[in-house]
């Protein structure tokens, strides 16, 4: 799960590296297909991230033993 955990942050440095050089150049960030493409990997990412951490879990993690679904994080 490490390596995940490392993948994410290493995406998640490259899109704000880019918001912020699209930020100095007033460039709207809603419009600019690569930051977006970034942005969707590093959801997928989480999703798996999470969906593993609820199949070791066995169904019981969140907070307060909260039980989720697979079908919940989608």
């Amino acid at each position: 799960m490490l390596y995940l955990h490392e993948r994410i942050e290493q995406e998640r440095r490259k899109m704000n590296t880019l918001g912020e050089a699209l930020i100095e150049q007033v460039i709207p960030l809603s419009e600019h297909e690569e930051l977006l493409a970034i942005s969707r990997k590093v959801d997928r990412l989480m999703l798996r991230l999470h969906l593993k951490k609820l199949k070791k879990s066995g169904g019981n993690y969140g907070r307060g033993g909260t039980s989720l679904e697979a079908s919940d994080m989608v």
